[in-house]
């Protein structure tokens, strides 16, 4: 009979384990990445995503792509414009991707959100052409810190479910 009660107890306490790997699989399994600044921050993103190769752009610290093409990830910090504020970032990140892409960029959402620790920050989610045949969804948290836009971008098909790795990026005091 105890045997019984402890394998009943052990297959509950794997349902459980099961339940929340399912609802919560980024806690189980991510990656960070760790800047020391200024501005220092980090960023949690899913460890299925695999890092690309140094890029020689200097704002852009680290990329990433799930195995395939699509989402890809870009972390990344510059210097803005005399009298950007966090409520200006979304349309300052659509003429960026407007300069550099030569494309035309539509603002689907442009949003105030805030950071797990509290700081003020833009969401904004834009569509694009990449190289005028491939469709993008851009979705961008960014905020403002030590002078500089620091910025997390998920760019996926359109109509794709939203990665949450921008969300996840913590400014260090």
């Amino acid at each position: 009979m105890k045997s019984r009660w402890s394998l009943a107890a052990l297959m509950i306490l794997g349902g459980l384990v099961a339940v929340s790997l399912a609802l919560s699989p980024s806690a189980a399994l991510a990656k960070e990445f760790k800047y020391a600044g200024p501005p220092a921050f980090t960023v949690t993103y899913p460890d299925t995503w695999t890092q690309q190769s140094a890029n020689p752009n200097k704002e852009i610290f680290l990329e990433t792509k799930q195995s395939g093409a699509l989402p890809t990830m870009e972390i990344g910090c510059f210097n803005p414009p005399a009298g950007t504020t966090v409520a200006n970032l979304g349309a300052l990140h659509k003429k960026r991707i407007t300069k550099i892409y030569a494309t035309i960029v539509t603002v689907t959402s442009d949003k105030p959100a805030t950071l797990k620790d509290g700081t003020p920050c833009n969401e904004v989610i834009l569509t694009w052409m990449y190289e005028g045949w491939l469709n993008l969804q851009t979705n961008i948290v960014s905020t403002i810190k030590d002078g500089k836009v620091v910025y997390v971008s998920v760019s996926q098909d359109p109509g794709a479910p939203l990665w949450d790795a921008g969300r996840s990026l913590t400014l260090k005091k």
